[in-house]
């Protein structure tokens, strides 16, 4: 099978993510993608909408490395899923977290074929067609149910770690708060306890070192012009020093910031 080869590949981050899916007509030809490869024509009589307005919409899939284009030798080509895609979205009114993932996989590496042994062995003893489609329908099934649990018990978790914040929330209110030393009007609306929130949110990431560019990306402030974002840097790097005055866990060596939970 050929595959197009696609060099000017661009750079994917969460916010190009979102605005990706976002997009109605993009979620309707990954989904049609998911299960059978399209080419241009087909899509455009589908989901009937213009040529040129599915061709532009595949263009930007491609450009991501999302979708790439096979079958070049017959007219038009066709388009399939390159990447796997996972993501999580959990907003509450005392937690906020976004994670994505993106791995890209041929379809003959070793993840996409059959590793559980004692499946693979079973599978290959089925010669009737029929009861193949039988064994893996279970299969599908019985993972279904699995991911279910796990999700489930994920939720559990969630509401676990969001009941924990709530307390970090109410010390910070009633113990932490009125002895900071930076004025409320130099904090820059709240800036201090949300940097402070931030840390919890996503402890696995801080933990230990805290990165700047890590605390900026988390808080809103990557994407702003380099002047801005100093600013914000040093102001971020102030402001942690007034929390590490009264939180031992919080301390400063050299240039580098420590989050000792």
């Amino acid at each position: 099978m050929e595959i197009e080869d696609n060099k000017e590949l661009l750079e994917l981050n969460l916010d190009l993510l979102l605005e990706l899916l976002g997009n109605q007509t993009r979620r309707l030809i990954l989904s049609k993608l998911a299960k059978v490869p399209h080419s241009t024509s087909e899509l455009h009589k589908a989901l009937g909408i213009s040529r040129q307005a599915v061709h532009s919409q595949l263009k930007i899939l491609q450009e991501y490395n999302l979708i790439e284009k096979i079958d070049l030798e017959s007219r038009g080509g066709k388009y399939r899923i390159k990447s796997n895609l996972s993501m999580h979205i959990d907003i509450s009114p005392d937690f906020y977290n976004i994670n994505y993932n993106i791995t890209n996989l041929e379809p003959t590496s070793e993840a996409m074929i059959l590793k559980d042994a004692q499946d693979s062995s079973k599978y290959k003893k089925i010669e009737n067609p029929n009861e193949k489609i039988k064994f893996l329908g279970k299969k599908i099934m019985n993972l279904e149910e699995n991911i279910s649990e796990i999700e489930q018990k994920r939720q559990e978790l969630l509401q676990k770690k969001e009941c924990f914040i709530i307390q970090l929330k109410d010390i910070m209110e009633n113990q932490y708060k009125k002895k900071l030393t930076v004025k409320q009007e130099e904090r820059l609306n709240n800036l201090e306890e949300e940097i402070f929130y931030t840390l919890f949110f996503n402890l696995e990431r801080y933990h230990n070192r805290i990165d700047l560019d890590y605390l900026l990306e988390d808080m809103f402030f990557s994407d702003i012009e380099d002047i801005n974002r100093a600013t914000h840097k040093t102001s971020i790097d102030y402001l942690l020093k007034d929390l590490s005055r009264v939180m031992d866990f919080l301390r400063k060596e050299g240039n580098k910031w420590f989050f000792d939970i």
